[in-house]
C-alpha cells in the first residue's frame, strides 16, 4: 500500500514540476515580453507568404507545429492570437452583412425605397466584421524577436 501511494506521489510531482514550452515575444524597442504557451489557438504567417491556424504546439527548442506542419522559429513573420469564438463571431457578422447587402440588391431590382437604407446597413455590418480581425495585436517581425523557452 506504501508503494502505491509513492508512485502515485511521483506521478503527481512529475506532472506538476514539468517545464512547459512556449513562445517568448519581445519589443526591440521597449523590451516588453509577451508569451503564447501550448495549445494556445494561434494565426501565423511565415516569411513565404504561408498563413497558418490552429493550436500551438512545439516539436524541439527552434520548431513550432500547427496542423502537423512544422514551422521554424526563424522562418516567422508575424504571430497573434485567434480565439475560436472571435473567428466564429467574425463569419456570422460577415455573413449577415453580405445577406443584408445582397436583400438590398433584390429590393433595388423591385423599385424599392429601402434598397439604399439596407444597402448602408449592410455595408457597415459587413465593415464592422473586417473591424473585429483587428482586435487582438499583430506581432510582427521587425518590431519584435521570437525565441521558443521553456517556463
Amino acid at each position: 500500500m506504501k508503494t502505491i501511494i509513492y508512485l502515485m506521489m511521483f506521478f503527481v510531482s512529475l506532472t506538476t514540476f514539468s517545464q512547459q514550452k512556449a513562445v517568448e515575444i519581445v519589443n526591440i524597442k521597449t523590451g516588453k515580453v509577451k508569451i503564447f504557451e501550448k495549445n494556445e489557438r494561434v494565426k501565423i504567417r511565415t516569411l513565404d507568404g504561408k498563413k497558418h491556424i490552429g493550436n500551438l504546439n512545439f516539436s524541439d527548442s527552434l520548431t513550432i507545429v500547427i496542423n502537423n506542419q512544422s514551422i521554424k522559429i526563424d522562418s516567422l513573420q508575424s504571430i497573434k492570437k485567434q480565439p475560436k469564438v472571435l473567428a466564429t463571431v467574425k463569419t456570422v457578422v460577415l455573413t449577415v452583412g453580405l445577406t443584408i447587402v445582397g436583400s438590398s440588391l433584390v429590393a433595388a431590382s423591385g423599385g424599392s425605397n429601402w434598397a439604399f437604407l439596407l444597402f448602408t446597413t449592410g455595408s457597415g455590418v459587413t465593415i464592422s466584421a473586417g473591424l473585429l480581425e483587428g482586435i487582438n495585436a499583430n506581432y510582427s517581425g521587425n518590431k519584435w524577436t521570437f525565441k521558443i523557452i521553456e517556463k
